[in-house]
């Protein structure tokens, strides 16, 4: 659905972003840019972000991003890189970045805020202006099932079938080895990661609660971030990432636990 290379090519070209090399931390770390890499790695340690004491660690190379959930969230810089090769990156101003995805349609504006939340693993909020647009835009071309607490909505490997928007009830995510990571709630989404990448699902979802939702096919989500612009598409598929990487970093803290199961 989103072309890394092209928008680098294009987004890259604006006036609000420069390519650069850094070879330290430190210029990582003393700005309001956001970085998309294309070419060399920093690493990151576990207990630089989770304080879990863990030594395993989690590799940005190219085709990641890094400190652009801080941008979008105005947060400070507290995740603690290591540049072991020099990194080439496109900078791009964080002012920049956050007007551009306060400007883009409900959906992916919400995918983007979404997943800046579950990054830096804060309670999510109650959404009911989201609940009502989504239903009023999409409720006649969503697709509705039912669950039964228990039942598996999709398993790791599975295919991607689209968006999924809890309509009522509560749905839980586990790792490989089963161990829960998160639970969400009515007016929350989930699969958005495995649809915009077009690849199998890398997590197990699973009713906590009976629970209604609805499901947003991939052409109906497609036609939503078409209409974005080239940095917006840009940040989505980072910001995917960024989440994907930070889940990576916690399954290896639930992964080493004893874990037996959740029921």
């Amino acid at each position: 659905m989103l072309n890394q290379d092209e928008l680098l090519q294009e987004v890259a070209a604006s006036e609000h972003a420069r390519r650069r090399r850094i070879t330290t931390s430190e210029e990582l770390s003393t700005s309001d840019d956001a970085f998309f890499i294309t070419g060399g790695k920093a690493l990151i340690r576990e207990d630089a972000v989770f304080k879990s004491g863990l030594d395993s660690t989690q590799t940005f190379t190219a085709g990641d991003s890094i400190y652009l959930a801080a941008v979008l969230s105005k947060r400070s810089r507290d995740w603690n890189f290591t540049v072991h090769e020099p990194l080439d990156v496109i900078a791009v101003e964080g002012g920049a970045v956050r007007e551009a995805v306060m400007k883009s349609g409900f959906l992916v504006n919400e995918m983007i805020r979404n997943c800046v939340t579950r990054i830096f693993n804060v309670p999510q909020r109650e959404n009911a202006t989201f609940e009502d647009r989504f239903l009023r835009h999409f409720r006649k071309v969503a697709l509705r099932s039912l669950y039964e607490t228990g039942a598996p909505i999709y398993r790791i490997g599975d295919a991607a079938e689209g968006l999924y928007f809890i309509e009522d009830g509560s749905v839980y995510l586990t790792t490989l080895r089963n161990a829960k990571f998160a639970t969400l709630q009515e007016t929350d989404f989930f699969g958005e990661a495995s649809l915009i990448s077009a690849s199998n699902h890398t997590k197990n979802a699973f009713a906590e609660t009976d629970c209604s939702l609805l499901l947003l096919t991939p052409e109906a989500v497609e036609a939503e971030v078409n209409r974005e612009t080239a940095l917006v598409k840009l940040v989505l598929s980072n910001i995917l990432r960024v989440l994907e990487l930070m889940n990576q970093l916690r399954f290896s803290h639930l992964n080493s636990t004893n874990f037996k199961g959740l029921y």
